[in-house]
């Protein structure tokens, strides 16, 4: 008889974790996460991923892992498509920017990568 075994899904997320801190240089998961200043709730979409650029705020840098709370820019995650959309999606990010003090090219740069 074989005996199988069923992988919880925690367990699996927390096997991948580990093997992405360790092959990220035994990093440790930041205590601070990219999200908008008026969050008062707990972010129901984290993103954890090496971080393309610097970002001062939470004291990541380039090539660290850096938490991002994806709820507060899904207007932004996808490039617009009407002209209309655009020119509504470039004053988000305008405004998005300025909330997380990084520069609209490394706000795109950091949800987009």
């Amino acid at each position: 008889m074989v005996n199988k075994r069923v992988v919880s899904p925690i367990v699996l997320f927390f096997a991948l974790m580990s093997a992405l801190l360790s092959s990220a240089g035994a990093q440790t998961l930041p205590e601070e996460c990219v999200q908008l200043p008026e969050r008062t709730l707990v972010c129901p979409n984290l993103l954890y991923k090496k971080s393309p650029i610097d970002v001062p705020m939470i004291n990541v840098q380039k090539g660290q892992i850096v938490c991002i709370c994806m709820a507060d820019f899904s207007d932004i995650r996808i490039p617009a498509e009407s002209q209309l959309e655009i020119v509504d999606q470039k004053v988000t990010i305008a405004r998005l920017a300025v909330k997380v003090n990084l520069s609209e090219q490394d706000l795109l740069t950091l949800i987009r990568e």
